[in-house]
This record gives C-alpha cells, sequence and structure tokens, in this order.
C-alpha cells in the first residue's frame, strides 16, 4: 500500500495519548498512510492545541472539531465523511491505541491479500487481552454468543475499533448508532451486506493510569448493543 490509507482517529479528551498516536503512526506507516484525520469529539482538554502544534510538522495531519450532541458513532460517521478522496482504504483506532501501532502492520498485510476488510480481533487464538476488566470482557463474550445464536454473525471482536477497510465500505454502510454500538454495526454489517473480512489476532491493553479515564460505561451503553442485534434480527439496516 502506497499513500492510499486515511488514519481516522477519534479523540475525546486525550492529549495525553493524541501525541504519542500520530508520532507513532507517522513513524511506521509513512509509506502507507495518506492522512491522519483526528476527529476531536468536543474535548474540554488540550486535544486539540495539541493536534495543531503537531500540523506544523504534519502536512497531512487533518483536525476535524465536533460540536455537541457527542458519541464515539457520531465522531465516526464525521470521520469518513471528512477523509480524502484518493484514499482506497480507512484505517479507525481510539487515540488510546498506543500499543496497537505495531500491529497495524498485520491488517495491512490481510488487506493487501484482497479482503474487503480486516479486523484486529481480541478473541480469536493468539489474541490476548492485557488488564481487562472481567466484567467487560464477560459482556462482550455474551454480546457475541447472543450475536451468533440470534444473527447468524460469526466474528469473534465485532465491537471494537481497530478495523483496516476499503474506503467505500466504511462510508456506505447504514449506520444506525451514533454511541459506542457503533463500533458493534461496523464489525456485524460487512458480513450482513456480503463482503469478506478477515479477523487477525491483536493483544489489547486496558487504560493505565497515564493513558487517562476510559469514556465506556457497560450500564450506559449496553442497551444500545442490544438495540443492535433487535435491529438486525428486525432486519432494519438498508442500505440505499
Amino acid at each position: 500500500m502506497n499513500k492510499n490509507i486515511s488514519v481516522v482517529l477519534i479523540a475525546h479528551n486525550e492529549e495525553s495519548n493524541i501525541g504519542k498516536m500520530v508520532h507513532g503512526l507517522k513513524n511506521s506507516y509513512d509509506k502507507e498512510i495518506l492522512e491522519i484525520v483526528v476527529v476531536d469529539d468536543n474535548s474540554t482538554d488540550r486535544t486539540s492545541a495539541v493536534v495543531r502544534e503537531l500540523q506544523k510538522d504534519y502536512d497531512n495531519l487533518k483536525l476535524v472539531n465536533r460540536k455537541p450532541p457527542c458519541g464515539v458513532g457520531r465522531a465516526l460517521k464525521t470521520g469518513f465523511r471528512s477523509v480524502d478522496d484518493r484514499a482506497e482504504y480507512i484505517l479507525t483506532m481510539d487515540s488510546d491505541f498506543i500499543d496497537n501501532i505495531d500491529q497495524v502492520r498485520a491488517l495491512i498485510k490481510e488487506a493487501e491479500k484482497g479482503f474487503d476488510g480486516v479486523i484486529g480481533s481480541r478473541y480469536i487464538k493468539g489474541g490476548r487481552l492485557i488488564n481487562y476488566p472481567f466484567l467487560k470482557k464477560f459482556m462482550n463474550r455474551c454480546f457475541h454468543l447472543t450475536l451468533r445464536a440470534l444473527c447468524n454473525v460469526n466474528v469473534a471482536d465485532t465491537s471494537n475499533n481497530f478495523k483496516l477497510y476499503k474506503r467505500k465500505l466504511f462510508q456506505g454502510l447504514p449506520y444506525l448508532s451514533d454511541d459506542f454500538a457503533m463500533n458493534a454495526e461496523t464489525g456485524i454489517l460487512p458480513v450482513l451486506f456480503g463482503y469478506s473480512i478477515k479477523e487477525v489476532p491483536v493483544s489489547w491493553t486496558g487504560r493505565t493510569g497515564n493513558m487517562g479515564k476510559s469514556k465506556f460505561s457497560l450500564l450506559k451503553n449496553a442497551s444500545s448493543y442490544m438495540r443492535v442485534i433487535t435491529n438486525v434480527i428486525g432486519k432494519k439496516y438498508k442500505v440505499n
């Protein structure tokens, strides 16, 4: 891949991580990356200021500032609309995925084999979870078991935000979620609409004290994930 990947980083109060993400991606994949798009989802810290400072050194770093209402799904949709039309692929990552930067190479290698999309999977052979809360892992596995039993979607890890897809795939899916549940939609919908999706094992490190606080709440988001399943069963996802 030569300058054909647009990276979409969603960020909400990520001033301690965003610089490391941008530097790491640029240093490791400068030949592959066309641009890095940082979507600042109404941060109240210096996230945008850090990105503006980085833009002095990186002319292909784009900053998109969002206003409320906030949400992971809304930020991702904004990012997909903001990428350069010259990009063949979009890579999505959260802005604290510093430990996953080296693993982007595995996604690229699989995409080069002709798959429409590649998912960095925590739950296939070779994948690992480090410093990850037990309850979050338990609920994730329950979600995927339900998804497999009721919807016949046999992807082990639909719900993360570490994915490399063809640009037109990401831009063409009929998302209904505005919050974290859109991460599940980006894993489920390509399978429903017949795209070829490959999973590769990755190691996943939960946030530590110097990486800021996670914005994900099981209590707030569980119903949204279940709504995705009911939408699949009810055939609510339709491509225009």
